[in-house]
């Protein structure tokens, strides 16, 4: 039977979900990886018997190998106005001063564009990686666990309305859609290698609870192989693990190790389409304001006279569902993923004019979440805000129809909305979100 959600709303269960026709999984084999799957998640936590876990983890390897190879087949490429395929890689934890002297940074920073006004949203890790797929942190101030109810959409349902293929692939994850806190990986050491805090798909009820949708999440191993056979995904979000990502090491380590493995990446027969790869710290180390970090813009897509050079253009982690939308036309999640800006290279290309420094930009402590159902003070904890649906994002279009439809119920009335398309930032000191009759985008 479905169950009711905090929000009120009903949802089927994964195998209810999973019964229904697949989107490019509806194949024979499917049918014994729904079965090896759902074992596999049974044990995700506990993990009771090891050496099982292990044999479904294999299973699921092998049959994901067939699936991505059979789903990459079937699927055509979407072309973007400035790329064809953005890829995401996020590391731990420090400042941009420190970041952006480091050798290796440096050395990246000459074969792209360094973004000087990159901010991270709060502290600590898990809600910049979450408001980076959902446009909203949801007051989120630590790195528990948590569920976002299935109605809260993300970039999955934007990049699906279109057929771009996508694909999260997180170093040490022990198999397919693997929701543990935690697991050991490959360094050897005591620590643990890969952390549900740094996949922030698994937190959202709208991916975990579809099957075809939580089988791409993978491992570095599942991406290595599509790289070798030139069927990567066209939007990737990848995450190393806690000694590689600098979490458990140190910048110089993080660093070097992302210059290595970026190398194969960056050569120019490596993708046959326009290719963008970010490489992004999800927040600074020092928990004082600003929460400034370094990110990079690399890759093919990168014009080559812009190659070398700096943007200072104000961007947070919304900036990249902006981005993606304006590139490939993209409708809009209604939350703050509206009025966040487009990385200028490509909105000089796409002719959108809306980019604009936020006008409290100076005034926000971007160190301290705002309240949200995610806040760990149950003083602090709202609602999920409904989304404005009256809103057009930088993709040109208006709130996705699914969300519209999700939301209907909630939204009769006179219901208000903290996200007005202004691109101003909130944080949970002086510039808390302030809720008011949803309305159009204004002037910018």
């Amino acid at each position: 039977m479905p169950t009711t959600k905090r929000d009120g709303t009903n949802s089927a269960s994964l195998t209810q979900r999973f019964a229904t026709p697949a989107r490019c999984h509806d194949q024979p084999n499917s049918h014994l990886l729904f079965w090896t799957f759902y074992y596999f998640r049974k044990c995700n936590d506990a993990c009771v018997n090891d050496m099982m876990r292990r044999l479904l983890s294999l299973i699921l390897f092998a049959g994901c190998a067939w699936l991505e190879v059979a789903c990459a087949a079937a699927a055509g490429r979407v072309t973007g106005k400035a790329f064809d395929r953005i890829i995401t890689i996020w590391l731990e934890n420090q400042d941009y001063a420190k970041s952006v002297l480091d050798p290796s940074i440096t050395d990246l920073a000459r074969r792209g564009i360094l973004l000087t006004g990159f901010y991270a949203h709060t502290h600590p890790s898990q809600p910049n990686y979450l408001a980076a797929i959902g446009g909203d942190y949801f007051g989120l101030d630590h790195d528990d666990m948590v569920h976002i109810p299935q109605n809260v959409s993300t970039v999955v349902d934007l990049l699906e309305y279109k057929n771009i293929s996508w694909a999260g692939y997180f170093e040490d994850a022990p198999g397919p859609g693997y929701m543990g806190n935690y697991s050991k990986g490959s360094s050897g050491d005591d620590s643990w290698d890969y952390v549900r805090k740094h996949n922030p798909f698994v937190s959202y009820e709208s991916v975990i609870m579809d099957g075809d949708r939580l089988l791409q999440l993978l491992s570095f191993r599942d991406f290595q192989r599509a790289f070798a056979a030139k069927q990567v995904p066209q939007f990737v979000f990848m995450t190393p693990n806690m000694k590689n990502d600098g979490h458990n090491t140190s910048l110089t380590y993080a660093a070097d190790w992302s210059h290595q493995f970026l190398q194969p990446l960056l050569d120019g027969k490596a993708f046959n389409e326009r290719t963008l790869i970010m490489l992004t710290f999800d927040e600074s180390e020092d928990y004082s304001k600003p929460n400034q970090i370094v990110t990079l813009l690399l890759g093919s897509a990168i014009p080559p006279a812009l190659k070398g050079t700096q943007d200072d253009t104000f961007y947070t982690h919304y900036s990249m569902l902006s981005t993606i939308q304006n590139n490939w036309d993209l409708p809009n999640l209604g939350r703050y993923d509206v009025g966040a800006n487009v990385f200028k290279f490509v909105a000089d290309q796409t002719k959108y004019k809306k980019n604009r420094d936020p006008e409290n930009r100076r005034r926000v402590n971007n160190s301290v979440s705002y309240p949200g159902l995610l806040n760990g003070n149950p003083a602090k904890a709202l609602p999920i805000p409904i989304p404005n649906t009256k809103l057009i994002g930088a993709g040109g279009r208006p709130v996705l129809d699914s969300i519209k439809t999700a939301w209907s119920s909630a939204a009769k009335g006179k219901w208000q909305t903290p996200y007005d398309g202004s691109g101003n930032v909130f944080d949970g000191d002086e510039n808390l979100p302030v809720y008011k009759p949803a309305a159009a985008n204004p002037p910018r």
